[in-house]
C-alpha cells in the first residue's frame, strides 16, 4: 500500500478515479477536476494549488482520493475565515498558506474524502495529516463534508463547524402541482402568480442537454455568467475554457436553460447533476425579464427534478428567498485546525458558540 500527492489530476487513471465516485456526482470526477486545470481556474496565480493524494493497493489501484489545495487567499470557498485571517494578521502571524479540502468555487456538500474507509482511516488520512504538519502552512480545513467524513475526519484534533443552505427534499411527488400542494395557500398563490407573470411575456424557454448544447449556447451561457458577476462586482474565477471542456467532457451532467424573446436568446441558466442530486450553479442574463431568475432558476429545477425523480435539488449557497418556495434549512458542516496552539483553542471556542447560537437559530425561526 502506498500513498501518492501530484499536482495534476493527469498523474491519475480517469477510470479508477472515477470507479470510487458515489451516486456519479460530478464535483468529485476526474473530468471536473481536468476542466479546472485546462480553464486555468486552478493551479498558479489562482490561489488554489492542487494536491491530489492517491492511495494504491499492491496491483497499483486507486483505492482512496483527496484533493486539497494549498490556499493563498480565502476566495471561493463559501464558508468565511477573513476574521481569522485578520486576528492573524493582527498579531503579524502568516495565515496563508493553509491547506484547504473543499471543491473550488462550489459550495457542494459531496465526499471529500473517496474510497474504502478502512484505507482512507489507515492509509490516506495519516499521510495527508502527515504533509500539513511537515510544512508551513497555518492550519487545514475540510469544507462541505459528509457525515462520513466527520466521522472519520474528528479521529484528529479539527473542530466541527456548523452552517446552513436551503435545499429541496423530494418526497416522490409526480408533478409540480404537487409540489405546489405541498405548500401554504400563500406560497402557492404567490408561485403561481410569478409564473403567470413569465408566461405573459411569450418566452421560448427550452432545456439544452448532451450533444444539443451548442458552441453558441456555450458562448451564450459564458456571456450571461459574465454579466451576473459584473452586476455583483464579483470576479469571474471560471473561465470560457473551463466551461468548453466541462460541455465537452461531462455532458451527462450538464442542463442549460435558455430563455429567449422576440430578440433572441435573452438568459441561461446551467444545472449538474448526479443521480439523485441536482445542482443549480449559475445563472445570468442579457436583457432584464421579472420573475425570470426564479423561473429558470428554481422553478424549472424543481420540475426537472420531479420528472427525473431526483431525490435533492441543492439551489446554492444564498438565499431567504428560497425558503418560502418550499426549500429547507439544512445544517452543512466544515472542519477546521490551526497550528497555533493558542488560535486553535480560540477558534474551537468559538466555532462552539457559533453552533450554539444556529441551534437556538432553528428553534426560533424554522
Amino acid at each position: 500500500m502506498s500513498v501518492e500527492v501530484h499536482p495534476t489530476i493527469n498523474e491519475f487513471s480517469s477510470d479508477q478515479w472515477n470507479s470510487l465516485v458515489n451516486e456519479n456526482n460530478p464535483f468529485n470526477k476526474w473530468e471536473f477536476y481536468r476542466a479546472l486545470e485546462i480553464g486555468n481556474c486552478i493551479g498558479k496565480n489562482t490561489g488554489w494549488s492542487p494536491l491530489y493524494f492517491a492511495a494504491f493497493n499492491e496491483n497499483k489501484e486507486i483505492t482512496a482520493t483527496s484533493v486539497l489545495f494549498l490556499k493563498t487567499d480565502s476566495y471561493g470557498e463559501f464558508i468565511f475565515d477573513w476574521d481569522w485571517a485578520q486576528a492573524y494578521q493582527q498579531y503579524q502571524v502568516p495565515y496563508y498558506p493553509k491547506l484547504t479540502c473543499a471543491i473550488p468555487y462550489s459550495p457542494i456538500t459531496a465526499p471529500k474524502l473517496l474510497g474504502d474507509e478502512e484505507v482512507i482511516s489507515s492509509e490516506l488520512l495519516p499521510e495527508i495529516w502527515s504533509f500539513y504538519q511537515k510544512n508551513g502552512f497555518s492550519g487545514i480545513h475540510f469544507l462541505f463534508t459528509e457525515v462520513r467524513d466527520n466521522k472519520l475526519l474528528q479521529e484528529y484534533d479539527l473542530s466541527l463547524r456548523d452552517s446552513f443552505q436551503y435545499h429541496w427534499h423530494n418526497t416522490d411527488l409526480e408533478s409540480f402541482d404537487d409540489y405546489l400542494s405541498s405548500l401554504s395557500r400563500n406560497k402557492r398563490k404567490s408561485i403561481k402568480r410569478e409564473r403567470r407573470d413569465v408566461s405573459k411575456l411569450s418566452l421560448d424557454i427550452v432545456l439544452k442537454t448532451g450533444a444539443d448544447i451548442t458552441p453558441e449556447d456555450i458562448e451564450f451561457f459564458f456571456e450571461c455568467y459574465l454579466t451576473t458577476i459584473d452586476k455583483k462586482w464579483s470576479q469571474a474565477y471560471l473561465t470560457r475554457e473551463f466551461f468548453k471542456e466541462l460541455f465537452s467532457t461531462m455532458p451527462e451532467h450538464c442542463l442549460l436553460f435558455i430563455a429567449s424573446d422576440e430578440l433572441g436568446p435573452a438568459a441561461s441558466s446551467l444545472f449538474l447533476q448526479s443521480e439523485t442530486t441536482l445542482f443549480g450553479r449559475y445563472w445570468g442574463c442579457v436583457r432584464e425579464h421579472e420573475f425570470l431568475h426564479f423561473e429558470l432558476c428554481l422553478y424549472q429545477g424543481l420540475e426537472y427534478a420531479i420528472e427525473n425523480k431526483l431525490k435533492v435539488f441543492e439551489a446554492g449557497a444564498q438565499g431567504e428567498h428560497k425558503r418560502i418556495r418550499g426549500f429547507e434549512p439544512l445544517i452543512t458542516h466544515s472542519l477546521h485546525h490551526l497550528k497555533h496552539p493558542q488560535f486553535n483553542a480560540a477558534i474551537k471556542d468559538f466555532v462552539l458558540r457559533e453552533r450554539e447560537g444556529i441551534k437556538e437559530l432553528f428553534e426560533k425561526h424554522f
